[in-house]
């Protein structure tokens, strides 16, 4: 067997490249289950995640913005109730590409005690 030519190896390369990088990561807004939590214990958390897209078409840490954005979310508030969060993207453009960020705004509340009682209806 011959060994494949340098330009079949890197072109291989190139397009296991661009495969990784168009992956992506969903990401769960919000509260993963029902929970009970005090709305006077209010904190909220912003963060903002960019990537970039290299010439147009090849992108750099932009699929899964969102994801690490909750992630640290989740990191910054351990054991809150996150509810009500919002997004915004925003992007500017350069001369070899763009940078894309968003920002990720979520409301955590702190949990209810269970001695506590329940508020009115």
């Amino acid at each position: 067997m011959k060994p494949a030519p340098r330009a079949l190896r890197a072109a291989l390369a190139a397009l296991a490249l661009a495969g990784a990088a168009c992956a992506g990561t969903p990401a769960p807004l919000g509260a993963r289950e029902p929970a009970l939590y005090d709305a006077n214990d209010r904190v909220d958390y912003s963060v903002t995640e960019c990537g970039a897209q290299v010439l147009i078409f090849l992108p750099v840490m932009t699929n899964d913005r969102v994801a690490r954005a909750m992630a640290l979310i989740e990191e910054r508030a351990p054991g809150r109730y996150i509810a009500n969060v919002r997004l915004r993207e925003r992007w500017t453009w350069l001369v070899f590409g763009e940078i894309l960020c968003t920002d990720v705004v979520a409301a955590t509340y702190g949990r209810r005690r269970a001695d506590e009682a329940a508020p009115a209806r």
